[in-house]
């Protein structure tokens, strides 16, 4: 039996957080080694939905949310908490294939998918492009906390079969894991020490707090 040749794009995003920016302002000659090139991309605030439903999605690894109006979804392919790996989906039908698979919900978009808001979150954030590929974020939350992230994406255009085309998937995403990891360790003046706690986490630690 012939396996189907399939031919797909994606967006995949890696990411490594970091605790908060160890120096009170971001510049490219901060630290040595100073960074080849560093573009400030201004700030931005961000409406944060976060959707689930009795966290079907977040065990299987999907997070749905709906930022500044727009619908989007992570597809986790690797990595752990503190360095992930994801598949980006910003077309509403892709997203609404990937929560149907998990939940067997018929419901449209004007449904929110069927799902049902766990979070709401406004952000703060800053962004810089550094050495012209890697995105340094630092987000501060309405409730307080602060988290950053150095990012990488890549779109990429793949043929073969679902298995050779997730494990493709999985060796470009793990050399850019690689490539964000040399990317810190060698400016890591720019990077607080010490274990960063994500948005969500953080939120719902927030909300558990007696008032």
């Amino acid at each position: 039996m012939n396996k189907a040749i399939l031919r797909t794009r994606s967006l995949l995003e890696v990411e490594r957080k970091f605790r908060s920016l160890a120096v009170p302002k971001l510049s490219g000659h901060g630290g040595t080694p100073p960074f080849q090139s560093l573009q400030p991309l201004g700030s931005q605030k961000i409406y944060d939905v976060y959707y689930d439903r009795s966290n079907v999605l977040s065990t299987a690894g999907l997070w749905v949310r709906n930022r500044n109006g727009q619908w989007e979804a992570k597809m986790r392919k690797g990595g752990n908490f503190a360095n992930s790996m994801f598949e980006e989906l910003s077309d509403t039908h892709a997203i609404l294939s990937a929560v149907r698979q998990l939940t067997g919900l018929p419901a449209k978009e004007a449904e929110s998918f069927g799902l049902e808001p766990i979070a709401t979150l406004l952000t703060n954030r800053m962004s810089w492009l550094a050495n012209e590929e890697f995105r340094i974020v630092l987000d501060e939350m309405d409730f307080g906390h602060t988290v950053g992230e150095v990012e990488l994406q890549r779109h990429v255009e793949l043929t073969g079969t679902t298995a050779s085309i997730e494990e493709q998937k999985g060796r470009v995403m793990q050399e850019m894991d690689r490539n964000i990891a040399l990317f810190m360790e060698r400016y890591s003046w720019a990077f607080s020490p010490g274990d960063p706690k994500g948005k969500l986490s953080a939120y719902f630690e927030w909300k558990s707090e007696p008032t």
